[in-house]
């Protein structure tokens, strides 16, 4: 796998995975240590956001990936 495929998976997978973001994160609190309270979506994607700029800038690319990114088009 090339990086631009790796990149690209996890963009593909990012926006499938907000859709039931934080249903997840309540399911797996006993993983993550959750308070069960509600996460305001726009935290939720911009943490999604900023990881996997993250993992793009440790791979050597500035994807530039924003959350508006996120959002599946009309």
């Amino acid at each position: 796998m090339i990086k631009r495929d790796l990149l690209k998976m996890l963009e593909e997978n990012v926006k499938e995975y907000r859709k039931d973001a934080l249903a997840s994160i309540r399911r797996n609190n006993h993983m993550n240590k959750a308070t069960g309270q509600d996460i305001d979506q726009k935290d939720i994607d911009a943490l999604l956001v900023d990881f996997v700029n993250f993992v793009a800038m440790r791979q050597g690319v500035d994807l530039g990936l924003y959350t508006k990114d996120l959002e599946e088009a009309p």
